[in-house]
C-alpha cells in the first residue's frame, strides 16, 4: 500500500517547523524544571507553562490548517 502524497504546502511546513521548535523548547523547560529547587522552581514551573501552552497553540493551528487547506 502506497501512502498517499499530499501536495506542497510551504504554510503547512512553517507550521510544522514552529510545533518541532516549541516542542523542543517545552522538553527543555520540564528538564528544568525538574532540576529546580526553591524561587527557580516558580521561576522554571513558569516556563514550562508558557511553554507548554505555545506547544499547544502551535499544535492547534497546525491541525486548524491542515483541516481547512486540505493538505495534510
Amino acid at each position: 500500500m502506497v501512502p498517499t502524497e499530499f501536495p506542497a504546502c510551504k504554510a503547512r511546513e512553517i507550521l510544522k517547523a514552529r510545533v518541532r521548535a516549541d516542542l523542543k523548547v517545552y522538553a527543555e523547560a520540564v528538564s528544568a524544571l525538574q532540576r529546580s529547587l526553591g524561587q527557580d522552581f516558580k521561576k522554571a514551573s513558569r516556563n514550562a507553562e508558557r511553554a507548554r501552552l505555545a506547544f499547544e497553540t502551535a499544535s492547534k493551528r497546525l491541525a486548524d490548517h491542515l483541516q481547512s487547506h486540505g493538505c495534510g
